[in-house]
């Protein structure tokens, strides 16, 4: 399969890197995130929700990474640019793609430097739709996958 050309030039530029794709793999990332989504829909907390849903989303990062024979590359944000790339593909607008930039970066955030504030409401809450959305639409441009 001939990977697009926004693919190839994030692979040349070292932001995403090449890797085997398999239907195998790509089904049992849709399948982990539908159920991080399932779960995230029972009544949890704000930061498991928000937690669920971010990693459900990933899976549907990697899912379309994965169909494009492509990782996350190594270097600095190579999460954001993952993100970026395949919510662009999905068809979400800017102003979705800027919301899930901000609840990474809120990932980051609460991850890596600083859990106080905690997650919000608003942030699981859109956390959770934004997966909800993603993952249909990446069954949709991926095809039959299980």
């Amino acid at each position: 399969m001939a990977r697009p050309v926004e693919y190839d030039n994030l692979v040349r530029t070292g932001s995403l890197k090449a890797a085997d794709s398999t239907r195998e793999s790509i089904a049992q990332f849709l399948e982990t995130a539908e159920q991080m989504l399932a779960a995230a829909c029972l009544d949890l907390p704000d930061p498991p929700r928000f937690a669920l849903s971010y990693e459900g989303m990933f899976h549907v990062v990697m899912a379309v990474l994965e169909h494009h024979e492509t990782r996350p590359g190594d270097g600095g944000s190579h999460r954001a640019i993952a993100i970026q790339r395949v919510a662009v593909d999905l068809g979400l607008e800017p102003s979705s793609i800027s919301v899930l930039n901000r609840l990474h970066n809120t990932r980051n955030r609460v991850t890596y430097r600083r859990p106080i504030p905690p997650i919000s409401r608003t942030d699981a809450d859109a956390m959770q739709r934004l997966l909800e959305r993603m993952l249909p639409a990446a069954k949709r441009l991926l095809g039959p996958w299980n």
